[in-house]
């Protein structure tokens, strides 16, 4: 037995773990990594098979692919509770059981679900609806941990899971609920609009998204959690090779500690007195924005990225920094770094990355706010090949290009910029009669 104030072994151990709910973003992408796009790409792809009149083997092919998804899904939410962040590349620890115990416990929960209506009426199958709904999580849990569908079907194994684990557990369920909701609220959006190959595509797509997505989650969770629900690790060393790695370490490691212990304030200034003092590894510029974020604190937010973004670049970390500037537009739209002279090699790294979104609205900002900088000519030049031919406003185009013109005439890109304008007028000119 422990004081209340007293932290065990095992939480001490979980201090070293980022909480999850720090990393809900980083959960929400997981699926976009290329092992795990790949995965979900070609199971959804997989689907058009109903398209063919296999008649009762199509049927089966169909239920095939879904034990492959369940089965990678398995791997996924394995290999995060073993510490393993990044997806692996094929299911190869999962037995093949695995996934279809899984569609015997969606099915085991319907057959309760409606039973709990038919047995209870309304009010009674409701209160059965929500406690399986909280319950699901913590049975996919325990069936990917020791592998016995019995087990993960025994009521007092999800109540054990819940009492041990409290609010985060909680936490897990309902965010499971939300990404389900969110995957068929996508569905039903899309779909309708969509001819009947692509929306099969798409509607598969986005439910193995989904699939990945919160099985990452759940694994998270045990990795989190590990001691406190019996769990081992078999990668256990990992936190020591990570310290081994970061100079700044230590100095994370407390930080983690003041997290765990409710007190977030005191972790963002641990954190921003050793970015003042001597800077700091990304890790803690990571920590620092995300206790920020926790915090609520967006002018701090704002503040750092700029700083954050200058020593990014002078480390010639630009993709790094056009990650920073796509944060920070979400938090202020209307976000410029430090330095406007800066704007340019940003903006150009931002289209290369495929960011075009994050390029513009940079330089639109920044225009506004420096119209006569010596990089208005390219920038804008560049900001009018976006609008022009990645999102279809010529018009708009044709109009920037005009008042760069009027303002930099005999500027070195002058007749760059002319030619690209004329180049738009014939994009819209009416087509010559024979």
């Amino acid at each position: 037995m422990t004081s209340r104030g007293q932290r065990t072994p095992a939480q001490a151990r979980a201090g070293e773990i980022v909480p999850f709910w720090y990393r809900l973003r980083e959960i929400s992408l997981y699926p976009t990594h290329s092992a795990a796009l790949t995965t979900v790409v070609t199971l959804a792809l997989c689907h058009l098979v109903e398209f063919l009149p296999l008649g009762i083997v199509g049927w089966l092919f169909q239920l095939l692919i879904w034990v492959a998804l369940y089965k990678y899904a398995f791997e996924c939410l394995r290999a995060t509770a073993n510490g393993r962040l990044e997806p692996p590349e094929v299911a190869v620890s999962v037995e093949d059981s695995l996934g279809w115990s899984q569609i015997w416990l969606q099915v085991a929960f319907f057959v309760l679900n409606l039973l709990g209506f038919i047995l209870l009426g309304p009010i009674g199958g409701t209160f059965v609806a929500i406690f399986l709904a909280l319950a699901l999580p913590g049975a996919i849990m325990t069936l990917a941990m020791d592998g016995s569908l019995g087990h993960a079907l025994n009521p007092a194994t999800w109540i054990a899971i819940m009492a041990r684990l409290q609010w985060p557990y909680v936490a897990v369920a309902a965010l499971y609920f939300v990404f389900n909701l969110s995957q068929r609220y996508a569905q039903a959006l899309v779909l309708p609009i969509l001819p009947p190959v692509v929306s099969t595509i798409a509607f598969y797509f986005i439910t193995n998204y989904a699939v990945v997505a919160t099985f990452h989650l759940m694994g998270y969770l045990i990795y989190q959690y590990h001691d406190e629900i019996g769990y081992e690790p078999a990668v256990t060393t990992m936190p020591a090779l990570a310290r081994a790695r970061d100079p700044d370490q230590e100095m994370l490691d407390e930080a983690a500690v003041h997290i765990r212990e409710g007190r977030p304030e005191s972790a963002a200034d641990l954190l921003a007195g050793q970015l003042r003092a001597r800077g700091g590894s990304e890790a803690v510029h990571v920590q620092y924005r995300k206790v920020l974020g926790v915090l609520g604190r967006r002018d701090e937010l704002l503040r750092h990225g700029r700083e954050w973004i200058a020593v990014l670049l002078a480390q010639d970390k630009d993709r790094r920094a056009v990650d920073v500037v796509r944060d920070c537009q979400e938090i202020d739209p209307a976000f410029e770094p430090a330095d406007p002279d800066d704007v340019a090699r940003i903006a150009r790294t931002a289209v290369d990355a495929g960011q075009s979104q994050v390029a513009l609205r940079l330089v639109s900002n920044w225009y506004r706010s420096h119209p006569k900088h010596r990089d208005v000519p390219a920038n804008c030049l560049l900001a009018a090949r976006l609008l022009a031919e990645r999102m279809g406003k010529e018009d708009t185009a044709r109009a920037l290009l005009d008042r760069v013109l009027q303002g930099f005439p005999q500027h070195a890109l002058a007749g760059e910029i002319g030619a690209y304008r004329r180049f738009l007028d014939t994009l819209g000119a009416p087509p010559a009669r024979a």
